[in-house]
């Protein structure tokens, strides 16, 4: 585990090599490198060419890391975290009366399928508004949007929430915004390329917030029964079976994650292989011990696909733990729904005859102190964002056999996702919320593997 005088970050004088600085690599106290542990960036450090070389390692190789000194009031993060601790306590029956459905992805909800495996957990999802105006009321027709509508308790059943739970969705926001073309001139080698593809996020993202709590499993005999945040909700009477996991493993779908990580139970863990087939090996999982005051940050699909397969969307889950009673917020940077997101051009090399890899380097970037990142020829079909929002949101909710993943647009699979894709594009209204039942035909047809 991290101690707070264990971490060495970027920017710090002392043991770190210029390799290691490079890289953001944690330390121990005795100035060891911890390789087993993500890295730990500074956002404050002052040398920008250091920090985007920081963060294109940290993505392409572990797809997650620590960010410090990123900007969020600590005040803020405290408001936050009180609030979402008052929200869990709510009766059962008040949660319920917010419960998503099929027809809205926002809301309550403690029976989320991950992988088709029901998760141990609770949680409340909130989204940017349809109309991008928090000042309307929620169910106004202007906020609608594929995500759907958002579901808040009322200010006399949880004060100042919907308040409190705004101002740090909107810190998100732009946090994601700074990340986010910092992440892109790290893949064009400090260049800025992709500017076009930055404003279109940042003034058209459907971005979305996701409160967890996740109960402790064991026994309730070995349970204090009496702590107040041992709260009402379907698990409270049940005990978790043999391997039952708060989350199984799963990619976010997004571009980023900005994840708040609870301090005193840290069952949060990345996966160091890229397939299934080593799900099951405990010794491959690695536990994310937060720094106090940072926010772990990983890489989603979407990002995959506009790095041409150099930024890494790694597998990560979530432990229960028996005793233990976790909270943790994921706030989810998406495109807009209508982006078709694809490898940005200064990812991909110009192909030989043949479609060889040319190994070209990153343009402009000239700096012989830091990594230089290969060209790889196209990797990926283009992916629409609303398209494959819809999928996973269907697929959490019910289970339609597969979930879809970035392996079935890369270019030469024989899944269907492209032309079903095409058929989802005819006919959706992205200002309009998803409905499950209304397209199942397309979403349940067949060659989905």
């Amino acid at each position: 585990m991290n101690m707070p005088g264990d971490v060495s970050t970027a920017g710090s004088s002392g043991a770190m090599g210029d390799k290691e600085q490079r890289e953001g690599r944690t330390l121990s106290a005795t100035g060891s490198i911890l390789a087993n542990e993500i890295p730990v960036i500074d956002l404050a450090n002052p040398d920008t060419s250091l920090l985007i070389n920081q963060i294109f390692h940290a993505c392409s190789t572990w797809g997650f890391f620590q960010l410090i000194n990123h900007g969020i009031p600590s005040a803020t993060i405290n408001a936050f975290q009180n609030a979402m601790s008052s929200f869990f306590a709510l009766p059962y029956d008040t949660k319920l009366s917010l419960k998503r459905n099929a027809t809205n992805a926002r809301g309550y909800f403690d029976d989320e399928l991950t992988k088709r495996k029901r998760d141990w957990k609770e949680a409340l999802d909130v989204g940017v508004p349809g109309s991008r105006d928090w000042n309307l009321l929620d169910l106004d027709d202007r906020n609608a949007c594929l995500d759907g509508y958002n579901k808040f308790p009322s200010e006399e059943e949880c004060p100042n929430f919907r308040e409190v739970v705004v101002e740090y969705f909107n810190k998100c926001s732009e946090l994601s915004s700074q990340l986010a073309t910092l992440m892109t001139l790290a893949l064009s080698g400090g260049n800025m390329d992709e500017e076009h593809f930055l404003e279109r996020m940042e003034g058209a993202h459907t971005s979305y917030l996701r409160m967890n709590y996740y109960p402790p499993c064991g026994e309730k005999s070995e349970l204090d029964n009496t702590e107040e945040n041992l709260h009402n909700n379907g698990f409270s009477t049940k005990t978790a079976s043999s391997g039952t996991l708060g989350i199984s493993p799963h990619r976010d779908a997004g571009f980023l994650t900005i994840l708040l990580q609870d301090d005193e139970c840290h069952s949060l863990q990345v996966a160091r292989f890229e397939d299934d087939d080593h799900i099951a090996d405990d010794d491959l999982w690695v536990t994310v011990h937060p720094v106090p005051g940072s926010l772990t940050i990983n890489t989603g699909d979407m990002a995959m696909i506009c790095s041409n397969g150099r930024f890494r969307a790694p597998l990560h889950r979530v432990l229960t733990d028996p005793a233990k009673k976790r909270y943790s917020a994921p706030y989810f940077y998406n495109p807009s729904y209508e982006e078709f997101c694809r490898p940005f051009a200064s990812c991909c090399s110009k192909e030989n005859e043949e479609g060889d890899n040319q190994n070209d380097t990153a343009p402009g970037n000239t700096d012989k102190s830091s990594d230089f990142h290969p060209l790889q020829s196209l990797k990926y079909h283009p992916c629409l964002w609303g398209y494959f929002r819809a999928l996973r949101f269907a697929g959490d909710l019910t289970d339609l056999g597969v979930e879809v993943q970035t392996s079935q647009f890369r270019i030469g699979s024989e899944s269907s996702h492209i032309e079903k894709q095409r058929r989802f594009v005819e006919v959706v209204d992205f200002n309009e919320p998803f409905n499950v039942e209304k397209y199942r035909y397309i979403l349940e047809s067949e060659g989905d593997k």
